[in-house]
């Protein structure tokens, strides 16, 4: 029975990583170079086609028709040094990984005639392109070897400035999603080898957002974006001898999950001609993920001699938040711009759920990042973040529900974002 449990769990934890990516992890908010220099503090202006992310009334304050496209490149590294509750401070190393979501804009904003003030666009993003893996002899095995989730945000978007000072947006998310789980069931001589391949079913949620400019040199943002519920179903493969495949038929399993709510509010000023400073709060609201529940169709409740069955995890997930502090100063006559940031990432996992899969503390962010003029209508963006991971140490072996592996995670990412725009 251990073993069909520490399955069911891997399954747990892969599914859950569409909620955890969010809130820390490998959480992805870098859909635009010219925001993500700055520490993605960018609500309160919003003035480039990435503004359908982080506040869509930004776009109704932007000229004509603009294309925007680019990517994030990511290189994230781990380090898992344990477990201590085998006496062990051995160090493990994630293996290296290059991840490079993109992101496609089109817009338009009509600044005369009967639509002067109104903008409509498209964004295409993967916020959620990333995953983890690690040798397939190392201590966690059992926990995990592989994870990959890959996602595809289509986002329509509209806004309108009713005047030089007030802006209001609104956008749509239609999900698509898809995730890979691989694993040891380490309790069998030889092992069983988990593979699962699943995939969501679109799904929709909205966003929203407001600019206020009280003042020429002043501007206050806010944004929402609403919960999104999203239907995993998948196909779960143990590969086990002939001798326990009654047992494990593994076949269709299903979950729900419910991504939390995520806001932004955010004040931005200019003291001197062509400079800005610009200080975001962004909330997600974890509190309400405090348990994930997995269905296998064939279980041993419906059917007599499976071993596999459904499962109920808590969570218990805290409210998370992330401060981010940017700046930028432009030389016109040269067409250059230069920009820098920082944020603070505050992380909400509790011991009890922190594993391999998705290690999670607290971090770090420093940005620098540049942006040139290449022609009139044709701008480059270049963004660098190293994000550093505050030292996670778990004990969660001390909860009935946890994953038994007491130990030290270290880590940090590396990412180098880029976008051309060109705009009529």
């Amino acid at each position: 029975m251990k073993a069909h449990r520490s399955a069911l769990i891997a399954f747990t934890c892969l599914l859950c990583m569409c909620t955890q990516i969010r809130a820390g992890g490998y959480q992805l908010n870098e859909h635009g170079a010219r925001a993500m220099a700055q520490a993605g503090a960018f609500a309160a202006r919003a003035n480039d086609l990435s503004a359908m992310f982080f506040n869509p009334a930004g776009l109704s304050f932007q000229r004509g028709f603009q294309i925007m496209m680019g990517a994030t490149l990511i290189t994230p590294s781990y380090s898992f040094y344990g477990p201590s509750n085998l006496n062990s401070n051995q160090r493990w190393d994630m293996n290296s990984n290059l991840f490079f979501p993109p992101n496609l804009y089109v817009a338009n904003t009509w600044t005369d005639g009967t639509l002067k003030g109104f903008a409509a666009g498209i964004g295409v993003l993967t916020p959620f392109g990333l995953g983890t893996e690690w040798a397939d002899d190392w201590v966690g095995r059992s926990v995990t070897r592989e994870t990959e989730l890959q996602t595809f945000y289509v986002m329509p978007t509209v806004s309108y400035a009713v005047n030089h000072w007030l802006s209001f947006g609104v956008g749509g998310n239609v999900v698509f999603s898809s995730v890979r789980m691989r694993r040891a069931v380490t309790n069998f001589d030889p092992e069983l080898d988990l593979v699962l391949d699943g995939s969501g079913d679109p799904a929709f949620s909205w966003n929203a957002g407001m600019i206020v400019k009280p003042m020429e040199n002043v501007s206050l943002g806010f944004s929402y974006r609403a919960e999104t519920a999203i239907d995993f179903t998948g196909t779960a493969n143990f590969n086990p001898p002939q001798q326990l495949a009654s047992l494990f038929p593994g076949g269709d399993v299903s979950t729900s999950l419910t991504p939390p709510a995520t806001w932004f509010a955010a004040v931005a000023w200019s003291p001197v001609r062509d400079f800005d400073v610009e200080l975001d709060f962004q909330g997600i609201q974890w509190s309400s993920y405090d348990k994930l529940e997995v269905d296998f169709k064939v279980n041993r409740d419906n059917s007599p001699g499976v071993a596999q069955s459904n499962l109920t995890m808590p969570k218990e997930y805290e409210n998370a938040y992330i401060i981010r502090l940017g700046a930028e100063y432009r030389i016109p006559m040269l067409g250059l711009a230069f920009r820098g940031g920082y944020l603070y990432d505050r992380n909400p996992v509790p011991d009890r759920s922190l594993e391999p899969s998705l290690p999670d503390s607290d971090r770090h962010g420093l940005n620098v990042g540049i942006g040139i003029s290449i022609l009139p209508n044709l701008n480059f963006d270049l963004a660098y973040m190293h994000l550093m991971f505050m030292d996670r140490v778990t004990e969660a072996t001390t909860h009935p529900e946890g994953v038994h592996m007491n130990g030290r995670y270290t880590g940090s990412v590396d990412l180098i974002g880029f976008n051309i725009t060109y705009s009529l």
